[in-house]
C-alpha cells in the first residue's frame, strides 16, 4: 500500500489532465455513493464513499475544525479542514494507497470548476473573477488559467480587505 504525499500530488498532477478526466468520467455511468456525516458544525467528521464496481472502492475521510483558524496568542494556526483519501481495489478488496485527501480536494474543486468554465463559460474571456479570497482562490484562477488561456486579468472580490 503506498501512501501518497500532498507535494506528489502537486508533482504529477496538472489542471488540463485533471479536467480531461474529469470530463470523461461524467460520460460513464454514475457510481454509487453514500455520505456518512457526524458532528456538528465546531467538529465535524465527514465521509465520503463510492463504489466502481470491479475497479476501485474509495473513501474521503474529512475533518473540519473551524476554531483551527484562530491563532492562539504566540502561536500558529492550523487549516480548519484536514482529510485523506482511501482507495481499495474493487477486484479483491485490497488496500491501495492512502492519499492526501486536502491536496487532492483542492486540486478536484478546482479542476472540477474548470470543467464548468469548459462547458458553459465564453471561449476566449480576458478576465476573470474570483468571489472570495480564501484558500481556494488560488487553486482556482491556476486551474481555470489551463482551460482558459486567454486570461489576462484576475479581479478578487472579498468580504473583508485582509
Amino acid at each position: 500500500m503506498r501512501f501518497v504525499e500532498a507535494d506528489e500530488i502537486g508533482r504529477v498532477l496538472t489542471f488540463p489532465t485533471l479536467v480531461a478526466a474529469l470530463e470523461a468520467s461524467h460520460a460513464r455511468p454514475r457510481m454509487e455513493i453514500h455520505d456518512n456525516l457526524m458532528g456538528s458544525e465546531e467538529a465535524l467528521y465527514f465521509v465520503r464513499s463510492a463504489a466502481d464496481n470491479g475497479h476501485a472502492f474509495g473513501s474521503k475521510l474529512v475533518t473540519s475544525f473551524p476554531r483551527n483558524l484562530t491563532v492562539p496568542a504566540g502561536g500558529s494556526s492550523l487549516p480548519a479542514v484536514h482529510a485523506v483519501y482511501v482507495l481499495m481495489d474493487g477486484n479483491d478488496g485490497r488496500p491501495l494507497a492512502v492519499l492526501d485527501g486536502t491536496t487532492l480536494t483542492s486540486w478536484k474543486t478546482a479542476a472540477d470548476s474548470a470543467l464548468g468554465a469548459k462547458l458553459l463559460a465564453p471561449a476566449e474571456p480576458a478576465t476573470m473573477l474570483v468571489v472570495g479570497a480564501g484558500a481556494m482562490a488560488p487553486w482556482l484562477v491556476r486551474a481555470h488559467r489551463s482551460v482558459r488561456p486567454s486570461l489576462r486579468e484576475v479581479l478578487v472580490w472579498n468580504r473583508t480587505s485582509d
